[in-house]
């Protein structure tokens, strides 16, 4: 558990996967939408790989949805969402939900991270400026640019 400036860092309980998907809808622009994977959101929250971002009042203001790829042989962790209330956005958040996931993978042994982000949004900024190392861009399955971002555990 991380705690900063009356925010916690823990993982996600089941009972929150629909304020989750709620906070994902409100940032669909940047994140998309994460409500039609619901089923997906509860396996991930149920092996443990979804942690929230949580006031001292019990509002929920940020997650991270991430998986340690225990199926491949690439000591990789891969982040798939990272979104923060945009009442709360530029006060921490993100970088603490990032460096649970960092805390995270490295207890499970992995030795990298990655994430993919479309390169006209600001998170790229955001990335860069907690550690990440741009190593390209790929086509997505809609013929979208993403960039590709890892960080070397």
């Amino acid at each position: 558990m991380i705690e900063a400036k009356g925010i916690t860092i823990r993982e996600a309980a089941q009972e929150e996967a629909p304020a989750i998907m709620a906070l994902s809808e409100a940032s669909k622009d940047e994140l998309g939408s994460i409500s039609q994977h619901r089923h997906w959101l509860t396996h991930q929250i149920d092996i443990g790989d979804v942690f929230v971002a949580e006031t001292s009042e019990g509002e929920l203001v940020g997650f991270v949805v991430f998986n340690h790829n225990p199926l491949t042989d690439e000591e990789h962790t891969t982040i798939y969402y990272l979104c923060t209330d945009s009442t709360y956005r530029r006060h921490g958040i993100g970088k603490r939900l990032m460096e649970a996931v960092a805390v995270d993978t490295r207890l499970f042994g992995n030795k990298r991270i990655t994430l993919k982000c479309p390169p006209q949004l600001p998170a790229n900024h955001f990335y860069q400026s907690i550690g990440y190392t741009l190593e390209g861009s790929e086509t997505d399955h809609e013929g979208g640019r993403l960039n590709v971002w890892t960080l070397s555990l």
